[in-house]
């Protein structure tokens, strides 16, 4: 399935320049900036931490207090006891497959305004996602915000003091070593 997956993605790749031009592409957002504490901020970004912080705060509703949520939940921990209880791992799988395509998409609307898109674009923004959900635990939503929060800043900051060149390697410095890190607190055990 891994190799099926690789092709699949290639042939998506050569579908998309060919429709759209192997080019970036970007697309105007709310336009301006303002000055804060000594810096310019643009308003795309606010938009984008606004819009952030409402979809966790109605995802986190979403799997407290809904059917949908919790089935996708009891899936998640116990796909066995989930079938038993007439909830259909198939079905949930698919509606998680569409919930994270509706975020996906979401979260492309707002950064293409501020970030130039292309067809490989895909690749820096998995990279960047991964390094927050291990800096902030992949079972903790919070926690992944928090990371995505401090890998970005980091990210600005190297790109502001080093070079933009450099911005891209800092999710994969940061996740090699919160790997390293989590790896030295474990023991062991002998079999």
């Amino acid at each position: 399935s891994l190799i099926v997956t690789f092709g699949i993605a290639i042939f998506a790749y050569a579908v998309e320049i060919a429709i759209w031009g192997d080019q970036p592409v970007s697309f105007g957002g709310v336009e301006g900036s303002f000055h804060l504490y000594g810096a310019f901020i643009q308003k795309q970004y606010v938009l984008v931490v606004i819009v952030t912080l409402v979809t966790f705060v109605v995802i986190e509703g979403f799997f407290n207090h809904t059917y949908l949520g919790k089935a996708l939940t009891a899936c998640h921990l116990n796909p066995y006891a989930a079938r038993v209880l007439g909830i259909n791992p198939i079905v949930m799988g698919v509606a998680a497959f569409g919930i994270a395509g509706l975020l996906g998409g979401l979260g492309g609307v707002l950064i293409t305004p501020v970030q130039s898109v292309s067809f490989d674009s895909d690749i820096a923004m998995a990279i960047s996602g991964f390094a927050a959900a291990i800096v902030g635990g992949l079972l903790h939503p919070r926690k992944a915000l928090a990371g995505g929060i401090l890998l970005g800043v980091c990210e600005e900051l190297v790109a502001g003091y080093i070079g933009a060149s450099y911005k891209s390697d800092v999710a994969l410095v940061v996740m090699v070593i919160v790997m390293v890190w989590r790896a030295r607190g474990r023991r062991l055990e002998p079999v």
